[in-house]
């Protein structure tokens, strides 16, 4: 699963540290021991000695305090990833205490935090994007425990969740194997935490989860958040998003439906569009200003459906964003849509995956997969006619794709076999009734016999096609060939059905049921 990499923000900061806190350790030789045993970084002899502490007085906020220092700097020195975020954790839970038995250390610890994130959020972003430039799963995981630790100081956050998710989806990646696809799975309840935290989820988000929900074979889960991203999504105004430099200043004009007007404003900001049919427009620039002003990155991009589909930035006040798009069939959401539907189908849902393929075929009818997968669902039911018709549009849109040519070869050699039998029940009837069959009953058996010549004829050239495009080795090729033999045999046709006999292969004593309909992509 190839996964589209957020831009990870890079926080421009000078040197914070941690502010220490000074605990009261005097009259009390545990506390005295913690603060000894830290300084010389035996962070566990540490702790045990601060738990005595509390376990001697459970309302020890100056324990409770340390306790959180300790298990920050044990997170800092050497701890794997994996343990890093637990410690952080901790550490809050810890301050929490202190907070609940003296409520004046709100604002200290609120300060610690404060800067703690930071921290940890930077470390996240430069280890990311380190991870990026040297493409090694151990640096993405200390992304991911750097992310997961920001998120652990500031649970109502959703930036480093995410991140968190997509440096474990990377890493889980270059893992690969099983242990890869269970790292992956590790990430659906940080992607859960995620969209039910965040007012707008990004679309990636969506998309990943109903992926991962759907590579565990979760498909009522798959089917469920497809279907909340869609309704969410689909929801949300178009709009330019106005970003970069915090506080940078901008002047611009928006145009929509044929008028425009003028724009002004700070990053960040949004300009919200009443109407987004036909060709929408935009210019941006920053305004003119001091030190800071001339120095600022303004970005804009314009969001349709959750989906940025054009933008751009100036690092000058000399440049200009320009972004003109045609909104018109534009379809943002097609990905999620064709998630929804496979769910549906893998699902077992027959009857409601076709119902959701012919509403989505009436909004998108050049789309070519939809009418693919809902033509392959009704080639499955034995619906022969209205899966040819739906295939033979999907192959009309797009021509080059073996499956989309096989399953309409398919749809006509099901229905030539089945008329076929049909015929054989017919001629055996007859026979039975041991009489010379009327005028009208051997002109009933002609009519059969050639309407099941036609389709056999018919369905040559698409599967003829689909095994040109599979190559020599492709995954189609023999299933083609297999059907073209029969189909040739049936039309007499001798000579050719020799030629696909060798790559028909063993399927060719099997082949009198026809192709079989292809899944869904």
């Amino acid at each position: 699963m190839t996964t589209r990499q957020s831009a990870l923000f890079a926080l421009f900061l000078g040197s914070l540290g941690l502010m220490a806190l000074s605990g009261c350790s005097a009259g009390n030789p545990n506390m005295s021991a913690a603060e000894s045993a830290m300084e010389q970084g035996s962070y566990d002899r540490a702790l045990a000695n601060v738990d005595s502490a509390i376990t001697q007085d459970s309302a020890n906020v100056d324990a409770y305090m340390m306790k959180a220092r300790i298990l920050r700097q044990m997170a800092d020195s050497t701890t794997p990833p994996n343990t890093y975020k637990d410690l952080y954790q901790q550490a809050r839970e810890a301050e929490q205490k202190a907070i609940k038995f003296d409520p004046g250390q709100r604002s200290t610890v609120d300060n610690q935090r404060k800067l703690a994130y930071i921290e940890q959020y930077q470390k996240g972003a430069d280890a990311f994007n380190k991870a990026r430039r040297s493409n090694t799963k151990d640096q993405f995981m200390r992304a991911a425990a750097y992310f997961g630790a920001a998120g652990a100081i500031r649970p109502d956050s959703t930036g480093p969740v995410l991140n968190e998710a997509y440096a474990r989806l990377q890493a889980a990646r270059l893992e690969g194997g099983e242990a890869g696809a269970s790292e992956m799975n590790k990430v659906i309840p940080i992607l859960e935490r995620y969209i039910e935290k965040e007012d707008q989820p990004t679309k990636n988000a969506y998309t990943i989860l109903v992926q991962l929900y759907r590579q565990n074979e979760q498909s009522e889960k798959a089917i469920d958040m497809a279907e909340r991203a869609i309704e969410d999504l689909s929801n949300r105004p178009t709009h330019f998003r106005v970003s970069g430099t915090r506080g940078v200043k901008y002047n611009g004009t928006v145009g929509v439906g044929g008028s425009s007007r003028s724009v002004s404003g700070s990053a960040p900001d949004r300009i919200m569009l009443s109407n987004s049919e036909g060709t929408v427009s935009g210019s941006f620039w920053k305004q003119q200003g001091g030190k800071r002003q001339a120095k600022g990155r303004l970005q804009v991009g314009l969001y349709l459906q959750g989906t940025e589909v054009g933008g751009g930035q100036a690092t000058t006040p000399s440049d200009t964003i320009s972004i003109s798009e045609d909104l018109t069939g534009v379809t943002p959401l097609a990905e999620l849509q064709n998630q929804r539907l496979n769910a549906l189908n893998r699902s077992g849902q027959t009857k409601r995956a076709m119902q959701a393929y012919q509403e989505q075929i009436e909004r998108n009818p050049e789309n070519a997969t939809y009418r693919y997968n809902y033509g392959s669902l009704l080639l499955n039911a034995d619906r022969y006619d209205e899966a040819a018709e739906q295939l033979k549009k999907a192959v009309e849109i797009d021509p080059d794709d073996p499956k989309k040519q096989y399953n309409l070869g398919a749809a006509y050699l099901n229905k030539g076999v089945t008329l076929q039998d049909s015929l054989v029940t017919l001629r055996d009837s007859l026979m039975a009734r041991d009489q010379t069959p009327t005028e009208e009953e051997q002109q009933m058996v002609k009519q059969l016999d050639e309407q099941r010549r036609q389709l056999f004829r018919t369905a040559i050239p698409p599967l003829e096609r689909a095994r040109q495009l599979s190559g020599p080795s492709g995954r189609y090729r023999q299933n083609a060939c297999s059907a073209l033999f029969q189909a040739y045999v049936q039309t007499e046709q001798t000579e050719k059905a020799e030629q696909v006999k060798d790559c028909a292969g063993q399927n060719v004593g099997n082949s009198g049921n026809g192709g079989n309909g292809g899944g869904g992509r």
